[in-house]
């Protein structure tokens, strides 16, 4: 069979979608917002991809909202292969969750589930969900067309056990850090580990803190319409 590089290129691109972001905040936990903490991961994953290779494409690289039907368009315009829907979870579990699509064999949901777990966080289960139309549950395997979306939920922010487990940067980054290997591995590019100071060495710069909330979140989009990554952390 012949792949001209177009093709080439869709069996190689690879799409990270950070979960929620802009006034959506997901799972809000003891001043966690579950927006910040994707926003994070798919952040390091992007850099590692390219440093590693592989063409690859965010849904959102800031706080930004975006509506389903947006992130999913966005993915199924991309023409990549893969797409990696990063979370964390809520709801009085444990554990890490994949979820791929009821038209998927789910080899790639359980190799990523594997990995976190040979990581340390205790894998709850890889399952696929079909909605009441006999379709998918999750939109985001509904609507994204043919890329092969995974959705990870790297953990249980309410959980005091997974919450130790994700507490620190570099732990978080680790997690991020096992799916990285396992995309190599599928979309057959080698895997070197991470170069020293890459992403878990980083240096903060604060420019503002505030009592009120309303005067964070109006410099935070100052911020980003003049381009800048910036989140708000409760302190």
């Amino acid at each position: 069979m012949w792949i001209t590089e177009k093709g080439r290129r869709r069996l190689e691109m690879l799409v990270i979608d950070a979960g929620h972001g802009g006034i959506d905040p997901g799972a809000v936990v003891n001043g966690i917002w579950e927006k910040d903490w994707t926003l994070e991961v798919s952040l390091y994953q992007h850099e590692r991809f390219k440093e590693l290779g592989i063409p690859v494409l965010l849904t959102r690289d800031r706080d930004q909202a975006l509506s389903p039907e947006a992130r999913a368009a966005k993915v199924r315009q991309s023409g990549a292969r893969f797409c990696i829907s990063n979370h964390y979870n809520s709801g009085g579990g444990s554990g890490c969750e994949t979820i791929h699509s009821i038209h998927s064999d789910g080899k790639l949901a359980k190799s990523i589930g594997r990995s976190l777990n040979v990581e340390g966080m205790p894998l709850r289960r890889v399952f696929s969900k079909k909605g009441t139309s006999g379709d998918d549950y999750y939109y985001m395997h509904r609507k994204t067309g043919k890329v092969e979306t995974i959705i990870v939920e790297y953990g249980f922010l309410d959980s005091n056990r997974d919450r130790k487990k994700l507490k620190s940067f570099s732990d978080r980054m680790r997690f991020a850090e096992a799916v990285v290997q396992v995309m190599c591995t599928t979309l057959g590019f080698p895997y070197t580990s991470k170069a020293k100071g890459l992403a878990t060495d980083l240096y903060y710069v604060q420019i503002g803190a505030f009592k009120n909330q309303q005067n964070a979140s109006a410099l935070l989009k100052e911020l980003n319409k003049k381009g800048y990554q910036a989140i708000i952390k409760k302190g």
